[in-house]
């Protein structure tokens, strides 16, 4: 329960007293009814007309005279009155009477007090404070805030200076080792301050290198995870990001487990295939052998093993995967039946039995038993009830016939015949359910599964009992056989289609009666009955246009997403929470990501570096030549005679086979001997070709030698186009990031959002924070009896014509009614002595007195003001102007001038076109002048 103070300030005709209230109220909107009811409970009227204006909301005054709770006092005002700010009570200084014999005293003390009001009642923009203090300014604030009162910086000072608070101490520098926390938005700064507070209780003591990592890590992530990232810091899990699964689920991370550090998506895929090389040889998981390691290594880096990609596939794309034991991981992976990785829907099935692991860090003995080859005893699993055993037999038999359908119709042994849906195979009348849930520490998967005998019925599902668990998640039947079978699924899903509805969705009504409506969404509210400012000034274009725009719709009107900076302006300034759900920021490129060619190519060259040496061509020629010096020399049969003769003779006695006398010693006879001789020598290898061709002789005299050559690693490409690259860092490094991968993927907008450059967002964040920082806006945009978009429906007094508005912001100032609409400008190159003029035509040219001036008659306010504030980059001056009773005037006979046209185009059905009438064109002053001049030097 929160306290709330209302003023209920008495007219000066109407000589009552005002009135102060003070009492206890859940939330903002409860305490306004509640003051409400109070004043009606009492018969006293406010508003126009009555004897007191509308409450206005103070800060509460904690004195000894404060009046009982919920009681309407008349005499609070007699002694206590509101600073300058109109929110802080503050008592009524009497005067004390001037002594003669000392005056000097009496008027200082006077004059101070003044002073000290005047100090009390000042505030600073934090936007202007110096990092240090602008961070404190959000740590102490329990909500986000523009600006510092003079009591808050005595805090900060104080807590800036308290270098025994190791709390404050610790966040001061852990900001100022994260690198980009200068550059965050105030209003970040302060979400952050709440992060640490969540993250870090405040009574107790905490490393600074906890908090500097969380920092670090807050700070790089994108801002949809951040929420995530606390909530995982909070649970103790220590993640510097966020791994998200393809669907984009939580694949967790974060605590060690049974390993020396955090899990990561590299080390998971190097466990998988742990797992398959356990089925052939058992090891110490946890004292892998060199040569499994080695093994292991090639299955990922070769990424040819169908069973490991697909494993790997369904491990990356379950949530939590990334907080499993290494024994859970490598015992399921090993125990998996043989060819079950050719089903997906069946493995998956397997895996969400066996993967029932509920202390991480503690794996069941009989798992690490089971992943080391120490146990023969089968995976355990999940134990069910008889009807969760008999509906997961069911569904098994369903799925292994769509599985095996399916397999058949790949080998092309089966056609389905799908011509009749009647047919009974489409009719499964068996009832189960299906449940995929996830616990949030244990990552626990249960698996039941619900066939109807409604082919595309929605599966039952169960969210996890654990709030901070993933939600459980729905499949229906369509689904299921879209993964067993997608040919089928494809023919079958002709015949059926199913239609989402989001039962907390809120509901509006089809027609808004007349009144103010607070919160209504964009689309809501144009496309809620009433004719809106904008459409008053299409008929003001023409009638035709109107018509053909919003009555019969001949003109579509398209919601383009280019981004328009003003709107980009508006969220920021005045609905910043909004932001994310209407503009799709372009994503920060992590720190290491690949960006270039040249970051491509030199981690190519740091990988290839790093390799094995491979032999080269020179090395291995060298070692089969140094092979051929150690065999026998061949005996030359070169030379003439005599040279072969003298061989002849070295030659052993047996090969000496020349019998006669010298005749029969010829050359031919001698070389023959010589030929048997060589013949039985080792051959020598060849020492020539390519580097393949040196290889395979190096085989012949080493083949373990070339083995071991083999198991090398192969150098990287290091040439290519640059989606070429990328491939080949991938296939080494799988969780690499790439810049070109992060903005494709954003550029894909698959919400279908407003997308902004980082470039657009630091322009609309520059000119937010100069809005903040103007001394007459900033107060504004956040004054506390603000609202922002409120719509208000009513009726045209004269024509009776439904009507609808939308001020940007609105203002209860002491029941005065103060409209701004925000609006940005190009004006860079006015000079300043025309820039009034300027924005004077700016406000006729785009009928903006036009929407003032309904927006004062339907939403009854008093006054009115625009905020301009200029977008060119590094110019943004603000002009805050207030629409005159002349200029409103205008404005409202200008509108109901239209609203009479639209009214006569409704009754009579014309809607005439911007011209209707032939004319003849005739000249103005300055043309009838030019004509003259020239008729003068023509008869000259």
């Amino acid at each position: 329960m929160n306290t709330y103070a209302f003023l209920v300030k008495a007219k000066a005709k109407s000589d009552l007293k005002s009135l102060f209230c003070w009492f206890s109220a859940k939330s903002d909107s409860r305490a306004e009814r509640e003051i409400l009811n109070k004043l009606d409970d009492a018969e006293i009227e406010v508003g126009r007309g009555a004897d007191y204006q509308l409450p206005v909301r103070t800060n509460l005054h904690v004195v000894d005279d404060l009046p009982a709770e919920g009681v309407l006092d008349n005499t609070w005002c007699d002694r206590y009155e509101l600073g300058d700010d109109g929110l802080t009570w503050q008592k009524i200084a009497t005067v004390s009477p001037v002594v003669i014999e000392e005056p000097a005293a009496p008027v200082e003390t006077n004059a101070g007090a003044i002073d000290q009001k005047v100090d009390d009642a000042m505030q600073w923009p934090v936007a202007q404070m110096p990092m240090r203090s602008l961070l404190l300014s959000q740590f102490i604030s329990e909500e986000f805030t523009h600006h510092a009162t003079a009591e808050q910086r005595k805090q900060i000072a104080a807590l800036e200076m308290d270098t025994d608070n190791s709390y404050v101490q610790n966040m001061l520098l852990a900001v100022e080792n994260a690198d980009g926390f200068k550059s965050l938005s105030t209003h970040d700064v302060w979400k952050y301050t709440q992060a640490v507070k969540t993250v870090f209780a405040q009574d107790k003591r905490h490393e600074l290198g906890a908090v500097v990592t969380f920092t670090k890590a807050w700070v790089s992530t994108p801002h949809i995870d951040r929420g995530l990232l606390v909530k995982e810091w909070a649970s103790g899990k220590r993640v510097t990001e966020i791994n998200r699964t393809p669907s984009g689920a939580n694949a967790g991370g974060g605590i060690t487990a049974d390993r020396k550090s955090p899990q990561t998506i590299l080390n998971l895929e190097y466990e998988i295939a742990l797992g398959l090389l356990a089925r052939r040889r058992d090891f110490n998981i946890y004292n892998v052998p060199v040569d499994i390691e080695i093994q292991a290594n090639g299955i990922m880096n070769k990424m040819d093993n169908p069973e490991w990609l697909a494993t790997r596939e369904l491990f990356v794309s379950t949530p939590g995967s990334l907080d499993y034991s290494r024994a859970c991981i490598i015992a399921t992976v090993k125990t998996t039946p043989e060819n079950l990785w050719e089903s997906p829907f069946r493995h998956r099935e397997y895996l969400n039995k066996v993967m029932t692991e509920s202390d991480h860090a503690n794996p069941d003995p009989l798992i690490i038993e089971i992943a080391c080859g120490t146990s023969s005893q089968p995976m355990p699993m999940q134990v069910k009830n008889d009807e969760d055993s008999e509906a997961d037999s069911v569904v098994s038999d369903i799925t292994n016939a769509y599985v095996d359908e399916q397999l058949a119709i790949d080998r092309g042994e089966f056609v389905p015949d799908i011509s009749d849906p009647a047919d009974p195979k489409w009719d499964h009348t068996t009832e189960t359910t299906i449940h995929f849930e996830e616990a949030a520490d244990d990552v626990q998967m249960e698996t039941t599964v619900t066939v109807e005998s409604k082919t595309d019925s929605e599966v039952s599902t169960s969210q996890s009992t654990d709030d901070t668990g993933a939600p459980a998640v729905t499949l229906t039947n369509a689904q299921i056989l879209a993964s067993a079978a997608p040919e089928l699924a494809k023919a079958f899903s002709e015949s059926a289609d199913t239609e989402a509805t989001d039962e907390s969705a809120p509901e509006y009504p089809a027609y808004f009666e007349p009144g103010r409506y607070e919160g209504l969404p964009n689309n809501v509210y144009h496309a809620a009955n009433g004719i809106s400012s904008t459409q008053v000034k299409d008929a003001r274009v023409s009638l035709m246009y109107f018509n053909a725009r919003h009555v019969a719709k001949t003109i579509a009107r398209e919601q383009s997403k280019v981004l328009d900076m003003g709107n980009l302006v508006h969220a920021l300034a005045l609905q910043p929470d909004n932001l994310e759900a209407e503009f799709s920021i372009e994503p920060v490129i992590p720190e290491g990501a690949f960006t270039t060619t040249a970051t491509l190519r030199a981690f190519i060259d740091e990988y290839n570096a790093a390799l094995p040496p491979q032999l080269s061509a020179d090395d291995i020629k060298a070692l089969l030549e140094a092979h051929n010096a150690t065999l026998p020399a061949q005996v030359s049969l070169g030379g003439d005679k005599d040279a072969i003769g003298i061989a002849y003779l070295e030659l052993p006695d047996e090969f000496k086979r020349i019998v006669g006398d010298d005749k029969s010693f010829t050359a031919a006879a001698m070389k023959a001997c010589i030929k048997e001789y060589n013949a039985t020598l080792p051959a020598q290898v060849k020492t020539s070709g390519s580097r393949d061709a040196l290889i395979e002789q190096l085989a012949i005299i080493n083949p373990d030698l070339v083995a071991q050559e083999s198991q090398k690693p192969a150098p990287l490409k290091v040439s290519g186009t640059k989606a070429e690259m990328i491939q080949v860092v991938k296939s080494v490094k799988p969780d690499a990031v790439f810049a070109d991968e992060l903005l494709d993927a954003w550029r894909e907008n698959p919400d279908d959002k407003i997308l902004v450059t980082r470039a657009q967002l630091a322009t609309a964040t520059a000119i937010q924070s100069a809005l903040l920082a103007h001394p007459t806006a900033g107060k504004f945009l956040t004054h506390p009896s603000r609202a922002v978009e409120v719509s208000y429906f009513g009726f045209d007094d004269e024509t009776g014509l439904e009507i609808r508005v939308r001020p940007d912001l609105e203002i209860d100032m002491s029941g005065i009614r103060i409209g701004f609409d925000l609006k940005t400008i190009s004006m860079f190159n006015v000079k300043q002595p025309a820039l009034r003029a300027k924005l004077h035509r700016e406000i006729i040219d785009r009928d903006y007195h036009l929407s003032a001036a309904m927006y004062m008659n339907t939403a009854s306010l008093d006054q009115f003001f625009w905020i301009f504030v200029n977008k060119d980059e590094g110019y943004h001056w603000i002009a805050i102007v207030e629409a005159s009773p002349e200029l409103l005037e205008l404005g409202a006979l200008e509108y109901q001038t239209t609203m009479r046209a639209i009214a006569n185009a409704f009754d009579t059905g014309e809607w005439p076109a911007p011209i209707v009438d032939d004319y003849a064109d005739e000249l103005n002053d300055f043309d009838m002048r030019r004509l003259e001049a020239l008729r003068a030097l023509a008869n000259a």
